[in-house]
């Protein structure tokens, strides 16, 4: 019996997720209540389909965006190049949630903020919610995009920031 099998499920399932490549992405909304801006890092997220257009993203209920985001009914899937990885920290940690939204690229497209110059900025409305367990998985359509042009994005593996590359 290897220590990863010993392990409880979740454990041993958190530690396979981290072999798992994925994009990470700053994901922002907006409080109805007072316009402020609300967001957060994640890595999950992902294409639904083109027709019509649509994103999904899985969010903590007990997340300190999740209610703001469900009231607006808005979200914005912000990619982010290795020169932008410095927006995941205030986003990620709860002890630097007071530096979010204060570098100099914000912008606003409507009511939801998003970062200038991203690889991709995704602005979705939610069409689905489908509470499971602690997350609900919002399923957002398409309604407008924004894309630099750059093809290199920030990804995480293995516990930690990476840029995923071709193997060729």
């Amino acid at each position: 019996m290897t220590e990863l099998s010993s392990a409880p499920l979740d454990a041993r399932l958190k530690r396979v997720l981290r072999l798992m490549p994925a994009p990470v992405g700053i994901v922002t909304s907006f409080d109805p209540a007072d316009g402020q801006p609300v967001g957060l890092a994640m890595s999950a997220m992902m294409p639904v389909c083109l027709d019509p257009p649509a994103m999904a993203i899985c969010v903590n209920r007990q997340g300190s965006a999740h209610d703001a985001m469900i009231r607006a009914g808005r979200f914005c899937i912000n990619l982010l190049h290795a020169g932008q990885d410095l927006h995941v920290t205030p986003f990620a940690d709860p002890v630097a949630r007071e530096t979010r939204f204060t570098q100099g690229d914000w912008k606003q497209h409507g009511s939801v903020w998003f970062i200038d110059g991203a690889p991709a900025n995704i602005f979705c409305t939610i069409r689905e919610r489908v509470p499971f367990g602690t997350h609900d998985l919002l399923v957002g359509e398409v309604d407008d995009l924004t894309a630099s042009g750059g093809d290199e994005i920030v990804g995480w593996a293995n516990g930690a920031l990476c840029r995923p590359a071709p193997l060729c």
